[in-house]
């Protein structure tokens, strides 16, 4: 028999909002894992001491973590939905009868006052130390890869502006080291390069992204480290779309180990990492580097020998060429960091191989070699080795996945704002949310945890003393 339910008139109910919240709750997992108090430290200096009482700053950052957490990209939506939803509510901790913070009031405070300080940062190194301190994170396999975002700016309102482009800080420190080795006499002032580059007139932070395979226009990247074991993101670095991946990689693998203490033991990426700086610094760390080969045009071309026909003497630092000829070291390429090896006029002109050997009218064969190229070369020993195709694997699920991840479910799609700051912070919060998600995941598989056990104790207890003292 079909039911009709009649109207019925609204009565008054005595309950908490902490007997309405389920108890199996993802935000309870998460409250009882992370204690947002350490906001309070992170930002007071942006706060007055007089003046009219503020919102919570924890209220806003929470607020921004929903948002994250559960993909919703909008901030008018996200306050509409914490309006309604109690398990929001009770993570805020908003009352049922309280007010919840305007949208723009979110928009104004991360614009104006979160903007240029390092509280987002702040959160993310909070969440991985409470994987490092849960046993969760070891950061022993550190993989890297990029991903663009599309900014928000218009592909139309563009200009062509000159830019100057001095040497790295790495190559400024080859010329030092090649400086002491004897190689150069002097270190001249560095020679700014200039080039032309498009600039979009809506958000000038952002870069013209021109690579094969991706889309054009005006974007960002957002290179992320990401642990082998467990898949915790470990280091968020945004720069624009037009930079290389592998001319940040080096500096960021040493700033989170040296930050969070890693012992790492291999690092991972995909060919566009293939640089000797890279192998280098990792070489010099004791580190292991699992990166294709880039293919850098050394296939043979017109009967042509190539660079690899060539063989190099490490013990006299010479080159050997096919008909037994040396190339000795002629110079240093300051700002490039380059070996220059020649060979005599005298070897060349009577030689049968040099049709096979020098182009055109050249009267010597010169060969340059990167100042690290012996270390690159060791560092690739380890190619096509069962660690190596380990890593690889496991870069595609973790970094390819994650980001795949994040652009669907963690407002990764596109830029939400404008500005460098603006999008680091967003992907910050994105990686946030991604290392929320596993952690819990791995806390909830191990429950003698001590630390989420004591979190989970001393949370229930708070929450008991509230409502004794409430009745």
């Amino acid at each position: 028999m079909m039911t009709q339910r009649a109207y019925i008139q609204p009565k008054m109910q005595f309950c908490t909002i902490e007997d309405l919240m389920p108890q199996e709750h993802f935000l309870r997992d998460v409250e009882a894992a992370v204690d947002f108090s350490f906001v309070y430290d992170k930002v007071s200096h942006l706060y007055s001491s007089v003046g009219r009482p503020s919102i919570d700053p924890v209220i806003i950052v929470k607020t921004l973590m929903l948002g994250y957490l559960y993909g919703i990209f909008s901030e008018r939506k996200l306050v509409s939905e914490i309006q309604v939803n109690i398990a929001y509510r009770w993570f805020l901790g908003i009352d049922l009868d309280e007010a919840v913070p305007d949208h723009s009031t979110l928009s104004q405070l991360r614009r104006r006052k979160f903007n240029s300080s390092r509280l987002f940062e702040d959160i993310f190194d909070e969440i991985v130390w409470k994987c490092v301190d849960a046993g969760f994170l070891t950061g022993e396999m550190l993989l890297t890869d990029s991903t663009h975002i599309r900014a928000n700016a218009s592909n139309e309102k563009k200009e062509t502006i000159t830019v100057s482009h001095e040497p790295s800080a790495y190559m400024k420190r080859l010329d030092e080291a090649a400086l002491a080795d004897g190689l150069i006499k002097d270190i001249n002032p560095p020679k700014c390069k200039t080039a032309e580059q498009t600039k979009s007139l809506t958000d000038p932070d952002c870069g013209m992204m021109s690579r094969p395979g991706k889309p054009a226009g005006f974007h960002y990247l957002n290179h992320q480290t990401v642990d082998g074991d467990s898949g915790v993101i470990t280091d968020v670095h945004v720069t624009p779309g037009n930079v290389a991946d592998h001319s940040s990689h080096a500096t960021r693998i040493k700033y989170q180990i040296d930050k969070f203490g890693f012992q790492t033991q291999a690092v991972g990426g995909d060919a566009g990492y293939d640089e000797p700086e890279i192998h280098a610094e990792m070489f010099k760390r004791g580190i292991k580097t699992h990166i294709p080969l880039k293919d850098r045009g050394t296939k043979e071309d017109d009967g042509m020998f190539t660079k690899g026909a060539i063989t190099y003497d490490p013990a006299l630092d010479v080159y050997i060429c096919p008909n037994g000829c040396l190339l000795r070291f002629s110079s240093f390429k300051k700002g490039r960091g380059m070996k220059r090896y020649c060979s005599r006029v005298a070897d060349c002109s009577d030689c049968p191989f040099k049709g096979n050997c020098i182009a055109g009218k050249g009267k010597i064969k010169s060969i340059e070699r990167s100042y690290h190229w012996s270390e690159y070369e060791k560092q690739h020993e380890n190619d096509f080795t069962e660690r190596y195709f380990e890593v690889h694997k496991l870069r595609k699920i973790w970094c390819e996945g994650t980001f795949s991840h994040q652009k669907a479910r963690h407002c990764l799609s596109r830029a939400k704002m404008r500005g460098l700051a603006q999008t680091t912070g967003q992907c910050l919060l994105s990686a946030c949310a991604v290392n929320l998600k596993r952690l819990i995941k791995w806390l909830n598989g191990n429950p003698n945890c001590p630390k989420i056990a004591l979190a989970a104790v001393i949370d229930v207890m708070s929450r008991l003393f509230i409502k004794i003292r409430v009745a």
